[in-house]
């Protein structure tokens, strides 16, 4: 090769070489850039992981949650049990929609606290109803109420909870309350000696008492407190399990007895549909299990005395009518059902139906493979308040004065953005707006939402699974970016090092063509 030819080939070869050098360069700043993306988005990624939600939990139970929105806090309904929860800012003003903000400009026309009056707040109601936040009937009727310029400011609060959580011994005591408390028992002979035929017994924590003297008569309430056993001795030992005696004589005013029982646990635990509808499912479970199912019989008595304990025994370990045969004409068999074991498997039956079968509460053959709920003393039994205020009206219209008057106390301020729940719930959580809601007391105070039981803060879900999505969509594509730059990088540094060698060959060439001239020259 000539010197000029090899000349022009080595700038050649050292442009190229620069040009290659320069686009791994850049195509190293990409591959930065493609790190700094990745660590940005699983930095963002991160971040979701740890985002919240604020859910109105009306009831308490975490069951039954409701995303948080103005229309929940601020329209009377059962979710806020027919109370405000008002949206107020720093000085206490309370924070209103267009359509409310409308009606209060007729209490005070820029905002400011004013005294309340009657007459204001009818000129309030008929606003809303004219701006259709009510109906104009609602309207009518709610001013049918006695005005309370107390409402929610010193008065008593209505007592609007159509239902109350208790205990065992708080359902033995509404069962006490109620008229329909005492039991019928069948009528005939009583009698509180063991042998004693042609007669009734009854057995209270294993003392035989006389029911038929005054106030010793067993009520539903006794049967959740103590232990109760009801009996019947025959007159002789010719009797077994399946006479028609025990039909006539104990099956059928058993039967009565749980139509009693069904009555008052009706009364007060038939909140609704769906719990009346598990009494009746239970009352009809009891009556398969301890009157269809048939009898126990021990078969173990000799005398009328062990014949009576066989079954009072029998019946106090099987969740069934027991009987006690006793041999020989001059000794008398017993038939014993424990009363209290028929009402505990009542409740069984009720929560299970009420609740779900899955429940850890059962109804065995036995009491010993048996769970019931009363059994259990942290279980809450929810029960009618006969207290309480069941009018939609009245609680519709106290819900109104209540607002009325927090306007007429403290002021009012507009802010239509209120109504976005993503706004609404970031004003909570950075402290510009609070949640003032009605204390036992009869007073409204202003706290943190995360002081109001009914608000929960839980994570979002949501927004989690989107962020996992856009997570993961933006790291292919980063990775795909990577992968190719990577190649690209991979063949230029093959290019640089085959134009490293040919540009060493190249410059060994042009200086031995130089050191020949010089030598040819000497």
């Amino acid at each position: 090769m000539g010197l000029a030819a090899s000349q022009a080939r080595f700038l050649a070869i050292t442009s190229r070489k620069a040009y290659c050098e320069f686009q791994s360069m850049q195509i190293a700043q990409d591959k930065l850039s493609v790190t700094r993306d990745l660590a940005e988005i699983s930095n963002d990624y991160q971040n979701a992981l740890n985002q919240t939600k604020l859910v109105w939990d009306y009831d308490g139970t975490g069951q039954n949650p409701y995303n948080l929105s103005y229309g929940v806090l601020m329209t009377p309904s059962t979710l806020n049990n027919y109370n405000p929860y008002l949206i107020t800012n720093r000085t206490g003003a309370v924070v209103l929609n267009g359509q409310l903000a409308a009606a209060a400009k007729l209490i005070s026309p820029d905002g400011a606290p004013v005294s309340a009056s009657e007459t204001k707040f009818k000129e309030f109601i008929n606003a809303l109803a004219q701006n259709g936040v009510i109906p104009e009937s609602t309207a009518e009727i709610i001013l049918e109420q006695e005005y309370s310029k107390d409402a929610g400011y010193g008065g008593e609060p209505l007592n609007k909870n159509g239902a109350l959580v208790n205990n065992l011994a708080g359902l033995a005591y509404q069962a006490e309350q109620s008229d329909k408390n005492e039991l019928s028992l069948p009528e005939g002979t009583y009698s509180t000696s063991s042998t004693a035929a042609n007669s009734y017994k009854v057995k209270v924590n294993g003392q035989f008492v006389d029911p038929t003297q005054e106030d010793a008569e067993i009520t539903i309430s006794d049967l959740l407190s103590n232990d109760v056993v009801l009996m019947y001795t025959f007159e002789d030992g010719n009797h077994d399990k399946n006479s028609v005696d025990i039909d006539g004589k104990f099956k059928t005013p058993l039967n009565d007895i749980l139509a009693e029982i069904h009555a008052l646990f009706t009364e007060i635990l038939g909140t609704d549909v769906i719990a009346t509808t598990a009494l009746n499912n239970a009352k009809a479970m009891v009556e398969s299990m301890f009157f269809t199912s048939g009898t126990h019989d021990s078969s173990a008595g000799r005398s009328t005395e062990n014949a009576l304990n066989n079954a009072v025994n029998d019946a106090s370990n099987y969740n069934q009518i027991a009987f006690g045969y006793a041999k020989g004409k001059k000794n008398n068999s017993t038939v014993a059902i424990n009363l209290s074991n028929l009402v505990a498997s009542y409740l069984t039956y009720f929560e299970l139906s009420y609740n779900g079968f899955e429940s850890n509460y059962h109804v065995g053959a036995t009491v010993g493979t048996s769970y019931f709920v009363t059994d259990d003393p942290y279980y809450n039994y929810v029960m009618k308040d006969e207290d309480a205020v069941d009018s939609v009206t009245i609680m519709q219209a106290d819900f109104y004065m209540q607002l009325y008057n927090n306007i007429c106390a403290n002021g009012w301020t507009q802010n239509d953005n209120v109504e976005d729940n993503n706004y609404l719930e970031n004003a909570l959580k950075n402290g510009t707006y609070f949640i003032t809601s009605l204390n036992g007391d009869g007073y409204f105070y202003q706290g943190r939402y995360n002081e109001e039981d009914c608000i929960v803060e839980i994570t979002d879900e949501d927004a989690i699974a989107q962020a996992e999505a856009e997570f993961t969509s933006q790291k292919a594509k980063l990775t795909y970016k990577e992968e190719q730059l990577d190649m690209e990088m991979k063949n230029l540094d093959t290019e640089i090092s085959t134009l490293t060698t040919e540009y060493d060959s190249v410059k060994n060439l042009i200086s031995k063509n130089v050191e020949k001239i010089f030598t040819m020259f000497q």
